[in-house]
């Protein structure tokens, strides 16, 4: 059922009822009714939202262990990857991590087609002159943002231009 869900939903982005990390009303009606057609369910609109909302934790939380020093996407066996001593230092002060430490995420890179890329709208749109590239000052990981490229680029989702060379 998640699977067929989680198509539903990649459907629905390819044909543009999504705006930001939300799906309009038509969206919600037909993966309402296809869901329930193909599962012989009476689920709801609420339903459905609210596994939206709890797929989005999930791909949350996973995002934000990928950005921990130590932390890993093995993508051969589709999991979150760290040696034990960096898993248990983590858990201690982040406990509800610990259902990821060997939990197969077979999904995963759709979650990040979903949740990770938004329709540009233009409301937090900035130039090249708004942005200082001085990454110690903004706290940016910048191995984090190239791990997450080169997984986009394993999995398809990215293709590199030959001017790019490999990353």
């Amino acid at each position: 059922m998640e699977r067929f869900f989680i198509d539903l939903m990649l459907d629905q982005m390819h044909r543009g009822n999504r705006l930001g990390h939300t799906f309009n009303k038509q969206a919600w009606t037909d993966m309402l009714s296809i869901f329930n057609a193909k599962f012989g369910c009476k689920y709801d609109r609420d339903t459905l939202k609210s596994h939206s909302t709890n797929l989005w934790k999930q791909y949350n939380d996973v995002k934000n262990l990928l950005e921990q020093n130590g932390f890993s996407w093995d993508d051969t066996r589709k999991l979150v990857v760290a040696p034990p001593h960096v898993w248990n230092a983590y858990i201690k002060g982040q406990p509800d991590a610990q259902v990821y430490r060997n939990r197969t995420l077979t999904n995963f890179s759709d979650l990040c087609l979903i949740y990770a890329y938004t329709q540009a709208d233009g409301r937090y749109s900035r130039s090249s002159h708004d942005i200082d590239f001085d990454d110690d000052a903004l706290g940016v990981n910048f191995g984090v943002f190239l791990l997450l490229v080169r997984l986009c680029i394993s999995i398809g989702i990215v293709t590199l231009s030959p001017f790019w060379g490999s990353l």
